[in-house]
């Protein structure tokens, strides 16, 4: 470890738990609550279907909601290795560092109230009324959905933080930053859902649900191995900066 604290295993291994939270989330929708999921349902269907969507498969989905709230752990090492490397170029005034705290605080919240709410639904099915099931399954999928605007500041408040380091070495390639962007668009784009129950713009909308989420992990999964590189590259500075040079050789003193 340097003098400045800077710990590379710490940080790649903070870094690679982004690739583990893209993986456990849609293993969790797919193989534990039987695609319950990644196949949404759609917003126009009446209560007693959402009931018994929960009651076939009950076991499954509260497994999967428990993944879904402790894999917000996950999000929140990766979250915080991409700041830190953002935080070295920001030196005495790390707004855009700041901004991204506050942000990755407010997705840690929705990410956990999303496992909450469906386990919540999957916790008395066909116990209490349909109309209370279907309220419950509602505010999960809002919190997938409608809850994009702290990732979009994440994402801009990043795309910002790459877009202005002009030193020789940056940390992030420029394209990434305009990458951040484009991602942050679909953020946005996924609350359109409130204004259909059906089509393409609507929770189970491929413009709303399946484009959305395909962007958002993929980013995940590109940002992790950008992360690890930035900090092998730092890495190796430091270990040359650490060798010492190369003595020059005495010419052989006369007898």
């Amino acid at each position: 470890m340097r003098a400045d604290g800077f710990h590379p295993q710490i940080l790649k291994f903070c870094a690679y738990t982004g690739i583990a939270f893209a993986f456990f989330w849609p293993f969790a929708a797919i193989m534990v609550a039987n695609c319950q999921y990644i196949l949404p349902p759609s917003a126009a269907d009446p209560a007693n279907k959402v009931v018994a969507d929960y009651l076939a498969n009950t076991t499954g989905i509260r497994i999967a909601t428990v993944i879904f709230i402790f894999s917000s752990i996950l999000y929140t090492t990766w979250s915080c290795s991409v700041m830190q490397m953002v935080r070295r170029r920001e030196k005495q005034w790390p707004i855009l560092f700041n901004i991204m705290v506050v942000s990755v605080a407010c997705e840690v919240v929705v990410v956990m109230f999303i496992g909450f709410f469906f386990g919540a639904a999957a916790w008395r099915p066909g116990e209490t009324s349909p109309e209370v099931t279907q309220a419950l399954n509602d505010l999960g999928w809002l919190g997938v959905l409608f809850t994009g605007a702290p990732f979009a500041l994440f994402q801009l408040a990043l795309a910002a933080g790459i877009l202005m380091d002009n030193s020789t070495g940056p940390v992030y390639p420029r394209w990434s930053g305009y990458y951040n962007i484009f991602t942050a668009f679909f953020m946005f784009e996924a609350c359109l859902l409130l204004f259909f129950k059906t089509g393409p713009f609507s929770q189970n909308g491929v413009l709303v649900f399946y484009v959305p989420m395909i962007v958002f992990f993929v980013w995940i999964v590109v940002f992790s191995i950008l992360t690890v590189r930035a900090i092998n590259t730092e890495a190796g500075r430091t270990m040359k900066s650490a060798t010492p040079g190369t003595r020059p050789v005495s010419a052989p003193v006369s007898a």
